[in-house]
């Protein structure tokens, strides 16, 4: 025979979806369902027998729709993290100690060229391009290394985890240094990439901000 799996557990952040879910959906359907019960009635479209059934119904119907909203969201995100994460099977990242150590005393151009000599060594090492471009556009004002870095690690990887912080990457830098164009279209790669997540659903909305700002700015102003 074999072995018995363990109950499957329902930690806080479960919960607490669920309890959203059922806050936000479970009254709008009440009302629904006896809002169309009354119409119909009104209507002489059903007895009113069939209004008082509908709204008995109204309770199970709201809670499975609850219940299939909630098992919905929670397989999206959880398909999500199976991409970013690759399902589980994570190799332990490199450790590159002489760069760590001059990090932590602050040397950070030190720990640049170190990281740099490593690539050219190394130049399949696309962790090491990571961290590289993190180090110069945080310490060093490297924007247009850091820049190539991502854009060089998009390209060669086929590791969705790498994929997913080259994409971040480079959203973080051009949004620091204020390079609308560029933030728009990374963006809108990057909703179209994770989309039916919540992080590609946070994209998709920050692009229509930034879309929305566009279209205000170039507006006509109103004559005095």
């Amino acid at each position: 025979m074999g072995e018995a799996k363990a109950p499957r557990t329902v930690d806080a952040a479960e919960r607490a979806q669920l309890i959203r879910v059922a806050v936000y959906f479970g009254p709008p359907c009440l009302i629904m369902v006896n809002a169309l019960a009354f119409f119909l009635h009104e209507k002489g479209m059903i007895s009113g027998g069939a209004q008082a059934v509908l709204a008995v119904l109204s309770v199970p119907i709201a809670i499975t729709g609850v219940v299939a909203i909630h098992v919905g969201t929670s397989r999206s995100a959880a398909g999500f993290a199976h991409v970013v994460s690759g399902a589980g099977n994570i190799p332990p990242p490199p450790s590159y100690p002489r760069q760590e150590v001059l990090i932590t005393r602050g040397q950070y151009a030190e720990a640049a060229e170190y990281f740099r000599d490593h690539i050219r060594i190394a130049p399949e090492d696309l962790e090491a391009r990571l961290r590289l471009a993190d180090l110069v556009e945080r310490h060093l004002g490297g924007y247009e290394e850091a820049e190539r870095l991502y854009l060089e690690v998009r390209q060669l990887t086929q590791d969705a985890r790498e994929q997913f912080r080259a994409h971040n990457g480079l959203i973080d830098l051009y949004t620091k240094t204020g390079r609308t164009d560029r933030l728009k279209v990374e963006l809108a790669r990057f909703a179209d990439r994770y989309r039916r997540s919540p992080q590609g659903e946070e994209a998709a909305r920050r692009l229509r901000d930034l879309k929305a700002e566009d279209t205000t700015s170039e507006s006509p102003r109103s004559p005095r």
